[in-house]
């Protein structure tokens, strides 16, 4: 088992790697729930052998990655929101004109 476990985190990390160079928030969820079932998952399996540790850091480092990606695009589309709040000149001119 230890060596199907070691293949599904260097899999899982790899998939990581791939969809946060490709910008794809949306896939990392899938890959995020998926993370943490393997972890679950390993984390009644201790001791674990020196190959699952070592494929466990680069599950690490890849989701690490994608965590910051997905913060960054957390941040950005939450400016894009508080500028359409705080300039909203053209609704503002719609609601008037109506009146």
């Amino acid at each position: 088992m230890p060596a199907d476990e070691r293949a599904h985190a260097l899999d899982l990390a790899r998939r990581l790697h791939e969809r946060t160079q490709a910008g794809d928030v949306a896939a990392l969820s899938a890959l995020d729930r998926e993370t943490g079932t393997l972890l679950i998952g390993l984390a009644s399996a201790r001791p674990l052998d020196a190959g699952t540790r070592s494929a466990c850091a680069l599950l690490q480092a890849a989701h690490e990655r994608a965590l910051a990606l997905v913060r960054r695009e957390h941040d950005a589309v939450q400016a894009q929101l508080l500028d359409l709040c705080a300039h909203r000149g053209g609704r503002d001119a719609y609601a008037f004109a109506a009146e």
